[in-house]
């Protein structure tokens, strides 16, 4: 029960690796024998720590890079990216739950990154031509590929992946909105203000708490003059945290809505596909002052070698299946796989199985920048601005009452600056996924004791008590299912969680301690028996707000 930490670093971790493989993984393990003396095998190590201890220094890494690293040995693909979470470290406890993300872009499709197994697209619109209906987004059409990828980029899944390809806000939902006119292929100061528009005016229905924006207007514009930035400003007013791409020149200005004073701005980082923060350097991303004087971007986040999704049924979609598959195929097999596939690979020579096959598959996956059956690395600041967002997610799950301005001041004090970049074009650096969560985390302790409170339409409960591994909540209002809700330790004894606040009537709970010991809610005097021997908490839910 609960999210294990790791014994080395001691961060929270998706899983534990005890079965090391190969001389590589076998020699930081002996390393790590020497630096952690208490350490050992069966206590098990997080991925991050295992591939950061591959090498001594950076040098032996940049000389080792041809040979390729150990996580591409672990998933046995020599074109694997490394997952955003794992590259900016993200607290796995937190993957954007409760919280819903609008994504404005040109186009969408219904991947099933975002479907499957369970459909989080909340809703789906063309504020073009809003006649279009689900068919129109159920079919591939040449505006759906950005919008698909960065949305895919920050909050899919990864179920084509087997869950590797995962973005950092994956339990999020989202509401996507087309901006581009399918008949001009333009997108518009219109449709772009029309869209932040649907989205404010659609904020209580869908509690829409994030807006990302990958697009751009065409020209900047003051303030007073932009009916872009205007309605961005509004939507912050209004508590939507919104998000925007700063664009890839260094060369252009900045135009709306990456000019709006209160919008976070992104830039981009290229970390060259590496953990280690001495690989870190800019991206080619536009950067200086608006029209009306304010510095842009404020953050920077991974704007190449991220992992996107091929767009379905296109040619690509196929021909990234059937190369992987031919290059995994044996001499024995290959022959009659080819014959299968051949139609999926229109560029391939007549006389491919005479000669170095295995080389020319390797080209143009490379060629195309495919990285795994379905999946393509992909750049631009449209998708360092939705990585910031998933981030956004993942401190609103952790704290929902956070207002934009706090947002905004939690990313930028945490943030990491690179070194030796002018913070004109970085702004405060790279966000601190983990520290940043974090921060908005320990906000649910400020001036409350341990016990039960109502706020926004939640409930919060907070337990102190400093000998638990792990703490969860059992009880009426999820079917005494203690896997549900897990209480997060934001400090040192410190634990608590939150609910979406149930219908009016009384419901009896239980805190469940490492999984194995049942208790009623000591700072709660509200209790009945519980039928065996002890006492259920009892919390009263009314109808009215709070």
């Amino acid at each position: 029960m609960g999210t294990p930490r790791c014994p080395v670093c001691h961060q929270y971790t998706d899983t534990l690796l005890r079965h090391f493989q190969g001389g590589g993984e076998e020699q930081v393990v002996t390393k790590l024998r020497s630096r952690h003396p208490e350490w050992s095998e069966p206590l098990g190590l997080c991925e991050r720590c295992l591939y950061l201890n591959e090498f001594d220094t950076v040098e032996e890494h940049f000389s080792s890079l041809a040979q390729g690293t150990l996580f591409r040995l672990r998933v046995n693909n020599a074109f694997a990216l490394l997952p955003t979470p794992l590259r900016l470290n993200a607290d796995p406890r937190f993957k954007g739950r409760g919280v819903t993300i609008v994504f404005l872009d040109s186009g969408f499709y219904r991947h099933p990154d975002l479907v499957r197994p369970t459909n989080r697209i909340k809703a789906i619109v063309d504020v073009t031509d809003e006649k279009k209906g689900a068919s129109h987004f159920a079919q591939v059409h040449t505006e759906s590929w950005h919008g698909t990828m960065t949305t895919v980029a920050s909050a899919g899944n990864g179920f084509l992946s087997r869950g590797l390809y995962r973005g950092i806000a994956s339990e999020a939902e989202v509401v996507l909105i087309k901006v581009m006119d399918t008949r001009t292929k333009h997108i518009n100061t219109e449709n772009i203000a029309r869209g932040i528009r649907w989205a404010r005016e659609h904020r209580k229905q869908y509690d829409i708490r994030v807006i990302s924006i990958s697009v751009g207007d065409d020209e900047p514009s003051p303030l007073t003059d932009s009916p872009v930035d205007q309605e961005a400003e509004q939507a912050v007013r209004e508590g939507i945290i919104v998000v925007a791409a700063v664009g890839n020149n260094p060369d252009r200005p900045i135009v709306p809505p990456a000019s709006s004073p209160s919008v976070i701005t992104v830039g981009g980082l290229d970390d060259r596909n590496e953990l280690h923060e001495q690989h870190r350097t800019m991206y080619r991303s536009t950067f200086g002052k608006t029209v009306d004087g304010n510095p842009k971007p404020e953050l920077i986040a991974p704007a190449i070698w991220v992992a996107g999704p091929i767009l379905p049924k296109t040619d690509q979609y196929a021909e990234s299946k059937a190369l992987f598959e031919l290059l995994k195929a044996t001499p024995r097999t290959v022959e009659k796989q080819f014959e299968t596939k051949k139609k999926m690979l229109p560029t391939a020579p007549g006389a491919l199985l005479r000669g170095d096959y295995k080389q020319w598959l390797r080209d143009r996956i490379l060629e195309m920048k495919y990285i795994a059956p379905y999946y393509k690395h992909v750049d631009g600041t449209s998708f360092a601005a939705p990585i910031v967002s998933s981030i956004i997610a993942q401190m609103l799950e952790a704290m929902p009452e956070l207002t934009p301005a706090h947002v905004k001041q939690i990313l930028t004090e945490t943030a990491e600056p690179l070194k030796r970049v002018p913070n004109e074009q970085q702004g405060f650096g790279v966000p601190n996924p983990r520290v940043a969560v974090e921060r908005a985390l320990r906000q649910r302790h400020i001036n409350k004791e341990p016990g039960v409170y109502f706020a926004d339409g939640r409930i919060y409960f907070i337990y102190n008590n400093s000998e638990p591994r792990s703490v969860s909540l059992a009880g009426d209002f999820n079917g005494w299912d203690e896997s549900k809700n897990e209480l997060l330790e934001s400090e040192p004894g410190m634990w608590s969680c939150w609910i979406r606040k149930p219908d009016s009537g009384t419901y009896r709970y239980k805190f469940v301690i490492d999984g194995r010991v049942w208790t009623e809610d000591p700072a709660n005097t509200d209790k009945e028996p519980d039928g065996f021997g002890g006492w259920n908490s009892k919390v009263n839910v009314h109808s009215a707000p709070g």
